[in-house]
């Protein structure tokens, strides 16, 4: 009896050490899986971000270069910039500005060039003028070599976009009138979906880019170029390393979920990354993954890759 017994306990003990087993293996495959999915979703989540980003980017590029092309037309702007009355073009070019900005809610400057690729006019200070700008603003350039309106994202003394269209009088080049416009609506929109935004530039740039000089420096390498962002991400941010990123792909740092891609300009240069971040889901390594996506728009002469 005594031996039936011991066997019994014995059958016990193996039938519980396995139901542990089963249970713990059990455990860490529902953890496993969940986690997946979680990692799954992050990526799904910036995937959509990164899309996104790339059709408000194209969109804000065609808002500005439409502008910039209603504004070279406006006969009472023309009238007054053929006359060389400063005061009176800048009187009108900021009515415009001002109607537009009321009726459009976007926020942007604009500057008028000479035929000579001097600055004629800007629109935040009427001081300034004659500027040399042909040797660091080869937007200016080609809109003068091919008589065409181009928009980009440039670097000038800010990085921003740019669009540029001619001025032209009895079929030659008499100038050009430039809109500007920043990434506060992107990263506003951004905000409303839950992403934050990050624009760095190379800081190989900085020696145009003058205005970025004091700016948050990223891994010795990268200045930050917009002046609000959130500060949690940001400070994750800073201690990941950007010099390892590729040309577009997702990382991990401190909690937070980064995805971005190279912004490029009209040359095809890297100028810096847009980087979107979000509070990342499940506890995976930190890690970088990589692609390859490319986007051309070869009709107004955006690249944004």
């Amino acid at each position: 009896m005594k031996i039936l017994d011991y066997i019994t306990l014995k059958i016990d003990k193996i039938i519980l050490v396995f139901a542990i087993f089963v249970l713990l293996i059990s455990v860490y495959f529902i953890y496993f899986l969940n986690n997946s999915y979680l990692q799954k979703e992050t990526i799904q989540s910036l995937d959509n971000a990164l899309l996104l980003t790339r059709n408000i980017l194209e969109e804000e590029q065609q808002h500005a270069l439409s502008l910039s092309l209603l504004l070279c037309e406006d006969k009472s702007f023309l009238d007054a910039y053929f006359r060389d009355d400063r005061k009176g073009a800048f009187t009108i070019l900021n009515e415009k500005i001002k109607s537009l900005k009321k009726l459009q809610g976007y926020t942007f400057d604009v500057q008028v060039h000479d035929q000579n690729l001097h600055t004629y006019l800007r629109s935040w200070n009427f001081m300034i003028k004659d500027v040399p700008l042909a040797s660091f603003r080869e937007g200016l350039v080609l809109v003068k070599k091919r008589l065409k309106p181009l928009v980009s994202i440039e670097v000038g003394k800010r990085l921003n976009i740019k669009a540029i269209s001619p001025i032209i009088k009895n079929g030659k080049f008499a100038g050009s009138i430039e809109v500007i416009e920043g990434f506060d609506h992107l990263r506003e929109k951004l905000a409303q979906q839950g992403y934050s935004l990050f624009i760095v530039l190379d800081k190989k740039f900085l020696s145009i880019a003058t205005t970025l000089n004091k700016h948050l420096l990223l891994s010795n390498q990268y200045v930050l170029v917009n002046c609000l962002y959130e500060k949690k991400s940001c400070f994750a941010l800073k201690n990941a390393d950007l010099t390892k990123l590729g040309s577009y792909g997702y990382f991990t740092q401190n909690g937070y979920a980064f995805g971005y891609f190279e912004i490029k300009n009209f040359h095809n240069e890297k100028l810096g990354y847009c980087i979107i971040a979000l509070q990342k889901h499940g506890s995976y390594s930190e890690q970088s993954y990589h692609s390859h996506i490319v986007i051309e728009n070869n009709i107004t002469g955006v690249v944004i890759r």
